[in-house]
């Protein structure tokens, strides 16, 4: 089963403008309550800030604010080309309404906006919906299993792990990676791990 999408909205501060350290994430919602419809649905309740400062790429002295939210493919799958383009600007600006109470005049300090719907990362990524979190929980015990049943075969990608799909297949990779490194390493001390592959 796959999982849900995401949109995102790209914040690039003007040259020279500065905005004070808030910390590397902000989670916000003016949800009362957690709702997993409402954390889905256009209109947005419940958003993740990432701020990128200039000591995280030096020589560039610039700042620039992401920001993230869970989104559904058929919310935006089928809307006309101008729909569309109303739908990416309404949500560039709800954007910068909520950042703008924990960053104030952000529309002052910023000249560059962008947004990413769940259709961006399906043409990009070529995940099926452009389904940002892989699949759903159950893929993550199948590909954990994998090295139990044949000594050797391992499984990296989109499984259903936090931050799993195209944002976290790297993440899933380092720990496989991790987990393979480990075997490699045992077989200098027991060769006989790995079974001889048959044609």
């Amino acid at each position: 089963r796959l999982n849900d999408s995401s949109c995102q909205v790209y914040i690039g501060i003007k040259k020279g403008e500065k905005i004070n350290n808030v910390g590397d994430l902000l989670f916000t919602s003016v949800a009362k309550e957690y709702n997993t419809e409402k954390i889905l649905d256009k209109q947005v309740t419940s958003r993740t800030f990432s701020f990128y400062y200039p000591e995280m790429r030096p020589g560039l002295n610039r700042f620039s604010i992401v920001s993230s939210t869970n989104a559904r493919f058929k919310d935006w799958a089928n809307l006309s080309d101008e729909q569309y383009k109303i739908e990416k600007e309404n949500l560039i600006q709800t954007t910068l309404d909520a950042l703008e109470k924990y960053v104030p005049d952000i529309r002052k300090k910023a000249d560059y906006f962008e947004a990413a719907t769940p259709k961006t990362f399906e043409r990009y990524t070529l995940s099926p919906t452009g389904t940002s979190f892989g699949t759903k929980f159950e893929g993550l015990k199948i590909s954990r299993d994998l090295p139990a049943q044949i000594s050797g075969l391992y499984h990296s990608g989109s499984v259903g792990i936090i931050m799993s799909g195209w944002l976290g297949a790297a993440n899933y990779g380092v720990i496989v990676a991790n987990e393979v490194d480990k075997f490699m390493r045992s077989l200098k001390d027991e060769p006989q791990k790995m079974a001889p592959a048959s044609v």
